[in-house]
């Protein structure tokens, strides 16, 4: 049996506590599912955890932490990006998508939409009004990044079975002084 694995950018813990509560929020208006708010650079490889591991130690090795301000908040009838927290492809985003790209042999940049979900599944009637909270909450917040994560993960597994198997911190990034 093929285990499958995705590569998450994940939210520092403050902000990750902050997108959690949104996505709890939002389940229990909707009706839907909870899970762990991530940034998917790689989705749906058939590796194992180990090798996607030491993948990231090699290749993203000396990363530094970063901000990105949540650009908009958007809607699609897709299932997994059914109400997102959007970021604009560029910057240090981009490239680390770059690296992914390059490093899994899967993906493609025309087709990147970073975003965070905040729910999967939301019905199309009732997103107008989180949406529009969701804009007075979100746009505009950096949301900070410092850690790249191997997550037991894919639309083959259900999402209560997700998991994160190895977390790569990014550097810090120094305070200014």
């Amino acid at each position: 049996m093929t285990t499958y694995h995705s590569i998450w950018l994940m939210p520092a813990e403050k902000d990750l506590a902050f997108l959690t509560e949104l996505n709890h929020e939002l389940a229990g208006i909707f009706g839907t599912q909870i899970f762990c708010p991530h940034l998917t650079l790689v989705e749906d490889q058939p590796r194992s955890a180990d090798e996607m591991s030491e993948l990231l130690a090699r290749d993203f090795a000396g990363e530094h932490a970063f901000e990105c301000p949540v650009s908009t908040i958007s809607e699609t009838p897709m299932f997994y990006r059914s109400l997102f927290a959007a970021f604009e492809a560029k910057g240090q985003l981009l490239a680390l998508k770059e690296k992914a790209i390059s490093a899994f042999g899967k993906g493609d940049l025309k087709t990147f939409v970073p975003h965070i979900s905040l729910a999967y599944g939301a019905p199309d009637e009732a997103k107008p009004a989180a949406i529009d909270y969701l804009h007075r909450t979100l746009t505009g917040r950096p949301i900070r990044f410092d850690s790249i994560a191997v997550a037991e993960s894919a639309q083959t597994i259900p999402i209560e079975e997700w998991r994160i198997a190895h977390d790569h911190s990014l550097t810090p990034i120094r305070p200014a002084t």
